[in-house]
């Protein structure tokens, strides 16, 4: 409420106040009057009844005010027991009356008057609020003006935050978009030199089998593998931060999702003489996109893969309640530092248990993949050691 409002309030507020005292004194100045005067009237026609000559005395005591005569009065009255507070008896039921009704019907306008302004602050807010939530709908439009009120300036400053805000919503999302192209173009244009090294790295491989140098082809190759996987995963990211990467929702088989996502550790996990053990009862499905929640699968198990000592264990178990499909993912490793958990979805980073080649992106990938498609991935440290993910598929 402005000042210049409320200085109006309490000038009307004081005004009803002065009104409501001037009509009150008036009221109570009439009763007393009116009860003076039938009173004085009474006494007059009965003394000019019985004593007709007495007609100018009885002027003239009305008209003089004679302390002597007043003093008499009292002493006669009182010697018949009639006291002022005889009197005040008589007219209190009437001047209470009065004053009562009075401020009884000054108390209805106040309150009619409080209630209608309640039920338009109530018009109000309920208007801001659904402006706000048709704004949070995407329904933009221009805030109807209903006249300068309390919430006037409220409603001035609510609309130019909005304006602001999808204005600045708009440009990130340009920007994002713009960001995501370049990542795009650039990764394409690193595909190509890529393939062609590759290429040449194979025929290099295949000249050098007896020779000192294939250990050296070996490692440019393994490298380039390494590269090759780090230009998708830019690719893939940038598409999902455009939302130009199309997802399917298809029933998706939990164990034959994941079976697909631990085919290609086979090797990693001969080699490092782990150990995956993957649940294959019951049959599980949710609703999904069968590769590329492969691809988020694996990129943990190849996490878990890599913090997991030599002739270490993977276990894979999952679950469905009526809310979400689950997925537990566990190792026997070190765990997670505590300080490290809540950074380990963010992309490039790298944990102080990473490996030296490690750029820090697998599972920020699993993490955008798993929330685009309605699920959550959660990681925590297991009470006995080792890693815990935990990822969960919401029902529609």
């Amino acid at each position: 409420m402005n000042r210049r409002r409320y200085s109006r309030l309490l000038l009307l507020a004081f005004a009803a106040a002065l009104f409501a005292g001037l009509v009150m004194g008036i009221g109570i100045s009439r009763l007393v009057s009116q009860a003076e005067y039938t009173q004085t009237a009474r006494l007059t026609g009965t003394s000019y009844s019985r004593h007709s000559e007495l007609e100018q005395a009885l002027l003239q005591g009305l008209h003089d005010e004679n302390a002597a005569d007043l003093q008499t009065g009292t002493e006669l009255l009182h010697r018949y027991g009639y006291t002022l507070h005889t009197f005040n008896n008589k007219n209190r039921l009437l001047i209470i009356a009065g004053s009562v009704g009075l401020w009884m019907l000054l108390f209805l306008l106040f309150a009619a008057v409080q209630y209608r302004l309640q039920i338009k602050r109530k018009e109000r807010i309920a208007g801001l609020t659904a402006y706000l939530y048709s704004i949070n709908q995407g329904q933009h439009h221009i805030l109807p003006r209903t006249g300068e009120d309390e919430y006037s300036f409220l409603e001035d400053e609510l609309y130019k935050t909005v304006v602001e805000l999808r204005h600045t919503r708009e440009t990130a999302v340009l920007e994002r978009q713009s960001l995501a192209d370049n990542l795009s173009d650039i990764a394409h244009q690193i595909k190509t030199p890529l393939t062609s090294v590759s290429l040449m790295a194979e025929l290099l491989a295949d000249s050098r089998q007896n020779s000192a140098d294939a250990l050296y082809v070996e490692k440019i190759q393994s490298q380039l593998t390494r590269l090759e996987r780090l230009v998708s995963s830019l690719l893939t990211l940038s598409r999902l931060d455009a939302g130009t990467l199309e997802l399917q929702q298809l029933p998706v088989d939990v164990y034959t999702m994941l079976a697909s996502a631990a085919e290609p550790l086979e090797n990693i996990l001969s080699g490092r003489r782990q150990t995956l053990t993957l649940q294959s009862s019951p049959a599980i499905s949710y609703r999904g996109d069968y590769h590329w929640s492969s691809e988020a699968l694996l990129n943990v198990l190849m996490n878990c893969s890599e913090h997991t000592p030599t002739g270490g264990n993977i276990t894979v178990s999952y679950a469905l309640n009526p809310v979400y499909t689950q997925i537990i993912v566990e190792d026997s490793g070190a765990g997670f530092p505590a300080e490290e958990l809540p950074h380990i979805f963010k992309r490039f980073y790298k944990g102080s248990n990473a490996r030296k080649d490690s750029v820090g992106i697998g599972l920020a990938l699993a993490h955008s993949i798993i929330q685009r498609q309605n699920g959550s991935i959660h990681a925590e440290n297991r009470p006995e050691g080792g890693a815990r993910f935990v990822i969960k598929w919401y029902a529609h």
